[in-house]
């Protein structure tokens, strides 16, 4: 590129001294791109002689003021205009720069030049803007193994400094991602981070049109996800009549697996094992059991299935078949299931059982030949039900015997002969043969059970039996106890066997409480408890006498009539037993006390079978009944009278014992004498009236009778205990009323007192207080002394200052109290 040459010359006219003289040599245009130290111009200085310059030229007002430019010293008056590369020259910065160069010389001269330096654009590469903008750094990005084809995962932004259209490219081109023409990157195939690659290197590169680039580099990681299922395989165990064998299989078959297991197997056993994989490799896999009842449960870390209940199939409600499905699932709950159907074999595990175990056969005089005389019904619970087998055990029973099993049904038993009650070969026999047949499952028998058949030969019942008399009559003394033989009835019975009977009573006790029993077998009447002669007096009793015929007994009744023997067994009864009674001492001698008259009743006597006599109490034998036999109602006299004057008597209370005795024997009977008690409480009051005058007519006494009946009991304990609680209180209540009554008059005499001293005058500065209810005194200090005031208690403090108003303290208390 050709150089312009710009020569300023200053001229200076005759006789005056000439300004510095720039020549300016300035290059072309700068290319945008141009390195530092590049030369842009020459400046060349001249100067009149006999002058210098002042420093070395200087740039001044640049446009813009930053610039890339600096003035470089190459020689005297020579210097170079060079780039400094700060700023860098950038056409779409700054297209075109003006500096001012300016001088001066010793003489004060100054000169100045302005140039413009021209920027030439230059096609740059484009850059990055982004991560992508720092060279030398690899982006790491990470995605998710599950990402969707076209995902864009990431965005790469570039712009050229020209602003031109860029496109983007990608490398490898087989990477699995694609970029389009906005710098978006996307996912070109699906991923699998087990079996693929788990990192991708990218390289991003963009072009503009002039072919200028520029790279990124792209890292992206894949990222494991739970998006497979674990897989499952066991090895299932086949138990069949004790025969074990295994049965393999995965999840990844998806059918059911069926097993056979033996009834009865024990509990805890076995039947699986199982393992577990995952790919995705996430976390530890647990085992499970999705079953509808409780006969398996799986360990959860080991895989391995066991029983947990007895196999019954003979049990009511027993599926045919146990489902269940053994899992293995992954924190996520993503699982492999393997369904399993579980069949179990029954087996010979429950004996036979028959109905009846004892069967009694009854022949009547003689069994024909061939008579069946059993037939056994037996079964067995065993799923499926085992063949049940019969065979003689003992008796003369089988091959030329009595008895034998029917060729066609082994479980009927029948008479091979005609069988005679009087036959001597039977009666030898007892009339009865046992016979035992053994029942079993299998024929090697694991399970037995043995049948007893009783074959009797009887005799017809054409006899009834017969008491020997129809009606008997027993006597029973009245204080008999239980045990107590009352009698025996007897019967006969003509049949064979003879007198085979039992006796019961069917009629006439009838309490609640039975008190007669009889022997089955001897027919012996005892008591069960004892009677008593005044509730019942006599029984009458229906005795029944039934033979030994099982099918059509024969009975015979009698009568017993038990008559109970009166005894003296109760002892008199007076009511009421406890009297009281109140008389003067001046009564005369035949007096009744107060009208009282007793009242005793004997349930085993008659009323005046009784006698009196006085046990205890009668002191100086002032009082006597009248009469003291042959009557119930005796009364109460005074026998002696009183005499409290001489002083011989003393005693004004008495307690008086009467015994009620019934031996009063008026029809010569010889009884054990009872005897009752009444007890009479008499007291005797003094009196001064003298006693009246002794005249043919008798007057009647007063007697003054006081009753009192205690109505206490001891579940009222409370109505003391409340009036004792009342009376507390009220005492506590009268007692805080004459303290409040107290304290009040004792504020009402020192409240006069008080105003007057508070009502003086006060030096200056000191504190009107009324009092303060938390402490009882306090001192009030001024500036000149300390006073110590005598205040009351619970008064209040006023922080105020005195206002010339004199206020009655002990009103004001007076009205807080109120």
């Amino acid at each position: 590129m050709l150089s312009s040459h710009f020569l300023f010359v200053l001229l200076a006219a005759s006789g005056l001294q000439a300004a510095p003289n720039f020549v300016v040599e300035i290059a072309g245009p700068l290319l945008e791109n141009a390195s530092d130290h590049t030369w842009v111009a020459t400046v060349t200085m001249s100067l009149s002689s006999h002058t210098s310059l002042v420093g070395d030229p200087v740039i001044l007002n640049a446009s813009p003021t930053v610039h890339p430019f600096v003035l470089s010293h190459r020689s005297s008056y020579l210097w170079d205009l060079l780039i400094t590369g700060v700023p860098k020259l950038d056409f779409e910065v700054v297209a075109l720069y003006s500096l001012t160069i300016y001088a001066k010389d010793n003489h004060g001269a100054t000169a100045s030049q302005t140039i413009f330096v021209q920027i030439e654009d230059v096609n740059e590469p484009p850059v990055f803007i982004g991560s992508l903008a720092q060279k030398n750094q690899v982006i790491e990005i990470y995605i998710t193994e599950d990402t969707a084809h076209g995902t864009i995962i990431y965005r790469a932004a570039a712009k050229d400094p020209e602003g031109a259209v860029l496109e983007y490219s990608i490398s490898p081109e087989s990477s699995g991602f694609t970029i389009d023409s906005t710098g978006a990157i996307s996912s070109a195939a699906g991923f699998d981070f087990e079996s693929d690659m788990r990192s991708f290197s990218l390289v991003i590169k963009v072009v503009d049109p002039g072919g200028l680039f520029a790279t990124g580099n792209l890292k992206i990681f894949l990222v494991n996800v739970n998006d497979k299922d674990p897989t499952l395989a066991c090895s299932l165990f086949n138990i069949e009549n004790g025969v074990l064998s295994v049965t393999s299989t995965n999840s990844t078959l998806h059918h059911q697996v069926n097993i056979t297991l033996d009834e009865e197997i024990p509990v805890g056993k076995m039947i699986a094992m199982c393992q577990a994989a995952d790919e995705d490799n996430l976390g530890s896999l647990t085992f499970g059991l999705d079953t509808v009842d409780d006969y398996f449960v799986v360990d959860k870390e080991k895989g391995t299935v066991v029983t947990t209940n007895r196999f019954d199939v003979e049990k009511t409600g027993f599926p045919s078949a146990l489902s269940f499905s053994i899992k293995a699932c992954d924190g996520d709950q993503r699982c492999a299931v393997i369904p399993v159907a579980t069949y179990i074999h029954g087996i010979n595990d429950n004996p036979p059982f028959c109905d009846q175990y004892l069967i009694r056969y009854t022949g009547k005089e003689e069994i024909a030949k061939d008579t069946v005389v059993a037939k056994l019904s037996c079964h067995d619970l065993d799923k499926p039900p085992d063949t049940i087998h019969y065979a003689p055990s003992s008796g003369p029973v089988g091959s030329g015997q009595l008895f034998e099993q029917v060729p066609d049904a082994k479980n009927f038993i029948q008479v091979t002969k005609e069988l005679d009650y009087e036959n001597p070969e039977v009666v030898a026999a007892g009339h009865m043969y046992e016979v035992m047949i053994s029942v079993f499952d299998d024929l090697h028998p694991s399970h037995t059970v043995t049948v007893t058949i009783l074959v009797e030969i009887a005799p017809d019942n054409d006899f009834s039996p017969k008491f020997q008399a129809s009606h008997y009559v027993f006597s029973v003394p009245e204080t008999s106890g239980a045990f107590y033989k009352v009698g025996q009835v007897t019967a006969i019975d003509e049949d064979h066997p003879p007198d085979c009977l039992t006796y019961k009573i069917i009629h006439g006790d009838m309490q609640p409480v039975q008190k007669f029993w009889i022997h089955p077998f001897s027919g012996l009447i005892e008591l069960t408890t004892q009677p008593d002669y005044e509730s019942v007096r006599q029984y009458n009793l229906t005795v029944e006498a039934v033979d030994c015929d099982r099918d059509y007994p024969r009975t015979a009744v009698t009568t017993v009539t038990v008559d109970i023997e009166d005894e003296n067994d109760e002892a008199p009864v007076c009511t009421p037993n406890l009297y009281t009674a109140i008389i003067s001492d001046n009564v005369i001698a035949g007096t009744n006390v107060n009208g009282l008259k007793l009242n005793c009743h004997d349930r085993d006597s008659q009323d005046f079978e009784m006698r009196f006599e006085m046990a205890s109490g009668n002191e100086n034998l002032h009082f006597q009944l009248d009469p003291t036999r042959g009557s119930n109602t005796p009364k109460l006299i005074v026998k002696n009278p009183f005499n409290f004057e001489s002083g011989a008597e003393l005693q004004q209370q008495y307690h008086l014992v009467v015994h009620v005795i019934d031996d009063n024997l008026q029809y010569g009977k010889a009884v054990k004498p009872k005897t009752g008690t009444v007890v009479i409480d008499i007291y005797v009051m003094r009196t001064s009236t003298p006693p009246p005058p002794t005249s043919s007519e008798q007057r009647k006494g007063l007697t003054i009778v006081y009753t009192a009946i205690n109505t206490y009991k001891s579940s009222d304990w409370y109505v003391p205990f409340i009036f004792t609680l009342t009376a507390v209180f009220f005492v506590g209540l009268v007692s805080w009323m004459c303290f409040l009554l107290w304290r009040y008059g004792n504020i009402k005499s020192k409240s006069p007192r008080m105003a007057r001293e508070v009502a003086k005058s006060k030096p200056k500065g000191m504190k009107y207080i009324v009092g303060d209810r938390r402490q009882k005194e306090k001192e009030v200090i001024t500036e000149t002394r300390n006073k110590k005031l005598e205040v009351l208690s619970e008064t209040t403090v006023y922080e105020t200052v005195f206002d010339g108003e004199a206020i009655d303290p002990g009103m004001m208390l007076l009205n807080l109290l109120n």
